[in-house]
């Protein structure tokens, strides 16, 4: 890039021949001979397995060389240059000390460039040097130029100032084979990329730049021809050129035709497919149902694509698709676009992944089926799938630009609709998520309640089998009516216990003295679990604050249960203590059969499993939600007798 630079000072010599403009030539031939000089150094070391450590050494040379560079140009353009234009068309050159350091740079820059050249065409192979043919011949150019005007300055001491032309013009002839190779055979290896936001918001201002430049020019020749321009006529054309720029910019239509040309003629692909997918994924952030993943489907595509007409169907193989979107024209009836599995367009897309109806003058190709639709104007299909499933369909109108939808639509489309179908797969199955645990709920509501249920019609059912031998007793009498009255209670607090399964259960928590407490709460549960015998032992004070009415319902859970797995007779030896953690362990062991293996020790307390013949599998599960409540948990064992149960709860003070 130096050469056109060189060329350029030429020039302004000739037409601006001073003392200070002769320093100026000294000062560009000593700068481009360095930077020529270091240039020359490259070609021969351009194997990527050079070593790093000799770049590194050839780098300082060239800070060297730049700080060089600055003490030359402070001694040219401060300093007193002894060489004056001897006439009007010769410049003579006298023997100072700046003159013949510059032209002895410019000649072992020139040797030592012809030199390296030499070598490294030698290096290149017959592919190569078709390629670098160009590079190379105007480089020997320049190195030859030089080295004629130099020899010519040191025998002559003097320069035509048709010399300067002819440098100047060789110098232009040279850096135009040497910019040609470049780009022809890009050697650079490099791309230079504009973004096209940039080139967008520039075409504005540019046409508005042309237009003055058009208004400037028109004042120029009728300056020239001495014809008057009058202001007011100026600024009339400047206003309507502003004001016809304006209507341009605000005009969605010519905003997508200037889009549309930038992207077909100055860029290799005709999107920014990284742009596109990047805008795509943070706008399905959001969007956490099928709605509206459709919905930012079709706002990214409505941006990015060159249509007004997009439809987007959903569905499955089993359902078929249903038009979920549509915008650009107006339909009839949406169950005429439904599309069932077995639809010619779907078959296709099955098998391919875009389908364009390329209509011509002549209507050659057409769609499968007469009346695909009742509307014509889809003329590009392209289905939305992840792995071998198609979730859904895009459906495209012509371009409104007049273009064709060719491989860079269908590659932006298919990238599009693989990151929307696995979406889309994503708000299907947390639909159905919900959907499976909703109905997971309602079983275990109704689990739950049925439970409670069972629980007091066991009661009173063992009370009315044990009414014939003791409806004479008082004690019994009183048992009889307290079982009675807390079924009824249980039952009135059906809608509450709803709520449980729910998650919402919000201990009350109240002060005992839990051994006390306890001890009454098995006695209450004995006298109504007829057949169960129940030995409670406890020797320590133990006061905490817990919910009475959850831990009553826990203890029934696993009292009833003893009694159901081991029959009338089973004995459930209860036992309280704590420890120095302040940990409170309720340990229940009975002399039943004991648990199986394969439900521990984790298995009993899931719901609906059981080993207990006409079981539900609900009374432990409760048990467990119930002591998790509590901020505590439950442990399962079988014991040398039978079953074994431990209860850990927190002592809240």
């Amino acid at each position: 890039m130096g050469l056109p630079l060189l060329a350029g000072v030429y020039l302004c010599l000739i037409y601006h021949t001073t003392p200070q403009t002769i320093a100026l030539v000294f000062f560009s031939e000593t700068i481009f001979a360095l930077n020529w000089f270091s240039t020359a150094y490259w070609p021969a070391k351009s194997d990527p397995e050079e070593k790093t450590a000799e770049h590194t050494r050839f780098f300082v040379f060239e800070i060297c060389m730049d700080l060089a560079i600055l003490g030359i140009g402070l001694y040219c353009l401060l300093g007193s240059p002894a060489l004056l234009p001897a006439t009007y068309t010769t410049i003579v050159f006298s023997q100072s000390g700046i003159f013949l350091f510059t032209n002895t740079i410019l000649l072992l820059s020139a040797i030592f460039s012809a030199w390296r050249l030499e070598g490294f065409w030698r290096s290149l192979n017959p592919t190569q040097r078709w390629e670098y043919k160009f590079l190379v011949v105007g480089s020997y150019l320049v190195c030859c130029t030089l080295g004629w005007a130099v020899s010519y300055r040191f025998i002559y001491h003097r320069m035509n100032f048709e010399h300067f032309h002819l440098l100047s013009a060789i110098f232009l002839f040279a850096w135009g084979l040497m910019i040609y190779a470049v780009v022809r055979r890009r050697l650079l290896n490099r791309k230079l990329f504009v973004s096209r936001k940039v080139v967008y918001v520039s075409v504005a201002p540019l046409v508005f730049g042309l237009y003055l430049i058009f208004i400037g020019i028109i004042a120029l020749i009728m300056h020239y021809f001495n014809q008057p321009f009058p202001v007011v006529l100026r600024w009339l054309l400047s206003v309507v050129g502003m004001v016809v720029i304006a209507l341009l910019v605000v005009s969605g239509k010519v905003r997508h035709d200037v889009k549309y040309f930038v992207s077909m003629n100055f860029y290799t692909n005709k999107y920014e497919y990284r742009d596109e997918w990047l805008a795509f994924s943070r706008l399905l952030h959001n969007a956490l149902t099928e709605t509206e993943v459709v919905s930012v489907l079709h706002q990214v595509l409505a941006k990015s694509l060159y249509t007004n007409i997009i439809f987007i169907w959903t569905g499955d193989e089993e359902r078929g698709y249903r038009l979920a979107f549509y915008k650009g024209i107006s339909i009839a009836k949406e169950k005429d676009y439904h599309l069932p599995k077995d639809h010619p367009l779907v078959l296709r897309l099955e098998t391919n992944d875009c389908y364009y109806v390329r209509r011509t003058k002549y209507n050659i190709r057409q769609l499968p089926v007469p009346g695909f639709f009742p509307e014509p104007g889809l003329v590009f299909f392209v289905p939305l799938t992840i792995g071998e499933q198609m979730v859904g369909i895009v459906g495209l109108g012509p371009e409104f630009t007049g273009g064709l939808y060719g491989r860079d639509d269908s590659d932006l489309l298919t990238a599009l609709g693989s990151q929307a179908a696995s979406a889309l797969m994503s708000a299907r199955m947390a639909e159905k998520l919900a959907k499976v645990k909703q109905q997971e709920a309602w079983d275990v509501m109704s689990a739950f309640v049925l439970h409670d249920v069972k629980n007091a019609a066991s009661i009173l059912s063992m009370t009315r089998q044990n009414a014939p031998a003791h409806i004479h007793d008082p004690e019994f009498q009183q048992d009889m009516l307290d079982a009675i009255d807390d079924s009824l209670k249980r039952m009135d607090k059906v809608q509450n216990r709803l709520s449980e399964v729910r998650g919402y259960i919000v201990p009350v928590w109240q002060d005992i003295e839990l051994p006390g407490w306890l001890q009454d709460c098995c006695r209450k549960l004995q006298k109504r679990l007829h057949g169960l015998e129940v030995n409670f032992s406890c020797e320590e004070t133990i006061l905490m604050k817990t919910d009475t009415e959850l831990l009553a319902r826990l203890m029934e859970n696993l009292l009833l249960n003893a009694l159901e797995a081991g029959g009338k007779g089973t004995v459930v030896e209860v036992k309280v203590s704590c420890d120095g953690n302040l940990q409170v362990h309720i340990d229940l062991a009975d002399s039943g059969p004991g648990l199986h293996a394969e439900m521990l020790p984790d298995a009993l307390f899931e719901p609906f499993k059981t080993d207990k013949p006409g079981g539900s599998g609900v009374g432990l599960w409760q048990a467990k939600r119930l002591t998790a409540i509590l901020g505590g948990n439950i442990v399962a064992e079988n014991s040398d007798s039978g079953a074994r149960f431990v209860v850990n709860l927190p002592v809240r003070k």
